[in-house]
């Protein structure tokens, strides 16, 4: 019994100091590599006062720097892409653009959401505190808001990277109790991604 305590408490150390740079800065440099990536996704979206998770999926596109595209298919088709210090939300053949530019709040949403797939949201300082565990392959990211808009709508974001680095699973927890969890699978690192993936009509 000893013995399996000490290998579930190895199991889900969280990190030294030292073992936090060294993984930050892997990420880092595994980042560096990536130009583009696209995947599928599942979402699950869990409601406390509703008592119900509603789940949704479809496919992630994104292209340094700073392109991204989710393509919903299901329940219902819909997309969400941003680019260009834009959102655009493109719903039955109709394109509607939200300008992040004028709004601190959406830049920085467009700076997270990038950020949490290509890796850099560890770079965040000045917006989150974060610190790392390990649970058997994987390792978990927890981030906690400084600023105040974003505590706003996440109480914590929870980062989940595989043994390669790569990202496998957000969760967006809200102080009301509400969260959101993204799973990814079938990735394709650095393969062509037609242009016409980022355009918006």
């Amino acid at each position: 019994m000893i013995l399996f305590s000490c290998q579930l408490f190895a199991q889900n150390a969280t990190f030294s100091t030292s073992e936090a740079k060294n993984f930050k800065e892997s990420v880092s440099s595994k980042a560096e590599t990536i130009e583009n990536l696209q995947a599928d996704f599942r979402q699950l979206k869990y409601m406390r006062t509703m008592e119900k998770t509603v789940e949704s999926g479809g496919h992630i596109w994104f292209a340094s720097p700073g392109k991204l595209k989710w393509s919903y298919t299901a329940p219902y088709d819909y997309q969400l892409l941003f680019k260009d210090a834009s959102l655009y939300i493109i719903e039955d053949g109709q394109s509607r653009k939200m300008n992040t530019g004028h709004s601190e709040i959406f830049a920085k949403m467009g700076e997270l959401v990038s950020g949490s797939f290509n890796g850099r949201i560890l770079e965040m300082e000045s917006l989150f505190r974060t610190t790392f565990s390990k649970e058997g392959t994987i390792t978990k990211a927890s981030l906690i808001p400084k600023d105040e808009n974003l505590a706003e709508m996440f109480s914590e974001i929870w980062v989940f990277f595989n043994a390669e680095k790569y990202i496998e699973k957000v969760k967006l927890l809200e102080p009301s109790g509400d969260y959101t969890e993204i799973k990814l699978s079938n990735f394709k690192i650095n393969q062509n991604i037609p242009a016409s993936v980022f355009q918006h009509k």
